[in-house]
């Protein structure tokens, strides 16, 4: 069983960050529907989102190439999960805590419904917040990555992108009131919405139907023997 030790994700000042991301997403997210949602957040332990319309939501905790919580596997392999499985995923800094980023993404595309959501949320890798990690860091640092480049790969695999957004407070903080969007917060999100294929129409054939043979009884009559020798 993987045992997961306190690291940076579990200091008050990304507890803050994380609730200040919550509160940004939780308008785009209420509107997900569907039976199961995955939660893929860091090791540190933390509640997905309530969502109203959602069923139930799985939640895997990634630290480097182990993974946790619902589900115990090795992190370099594919989740076990089935293709299209969830109507939302919620990348939540997993991409930073993963010893492989684009599989883990290329995982969450593949698990995610035609239709569904797909969010993404990190620390910005400009501003104070970048220098703080470094000191405050403990054995493997996170990954820091420019959400742009997370949207090239959305934009390329065919999603329905929204703008990168960034929020929370400028600085690393323990408390304080909540911080929404700020062109200066030190996290950010985008979400992205996963095109369902598009229908090919096709023209109806019409079905040849057998025609009678002459001579032929109706179903369930008998001929008589004696009529069928002469």
């Amino acid at each position: 069983m993987p045992h997961f030790a306190s690291d940076i994700y579990a200091t008050p000042q990304i507890g803050k960050l994380l609730a200040d991301e919550a509160r940004a997403l939780a308008p785009m997210l209420a509107r997900c529907t569907g039976d199961h949602g995955l939660h893929l957040t860091t090791s540190a332990p933390a509640e997905p989102p309530a969502i109203p319309l959602l069923g139930h939501w799985a939640t895997v905790r990634v630290a480097g190439a182990v993974l946790g919580g619902d589900v115990h596997a090795s992190g370099l392999e594919a989740l076990p999960f089935a293709d299209e499985a969830f109507g939302v995923v919620l990348l939540r800094h997993a991409l930073e805590t993963t010893a492989r980023q684009d599989n883990l993404l290329d995982e969450a595309i593949r698990v995610l419904a035609p239709g569904g959501m797909l969010a993404i949320t990190g620390i910005h890798p400009v501003g104070l917040w970048s220098p703080w990690i470094a000191r405050q860091s403990r054995g493997t640092r996170p990954r820091l990555t420019w959400p742009w480049w997370w949207s090239q790969r959305l934009v390329r695999d065919e999603f329905e992108l929204s703008m990168p957004r960034r929020v929370g407070s400028a600085w690393p903080r323990a408390g304080g009131a909540p911080v929404g969007e700020s062109v200066v917060g030190g996290g950010y999100f985008l979400v992205a919405r996963k095109k369902r294929p598009a229908a090919v129409p096709l023209r109806p054939r019409a079905a040849a139907a057998p025609a009678p043979m002459p001579g032929t009884l109706a179903s369930g009559a008998r001929r008589n023997a004696r009529e069928s020798i002469t």
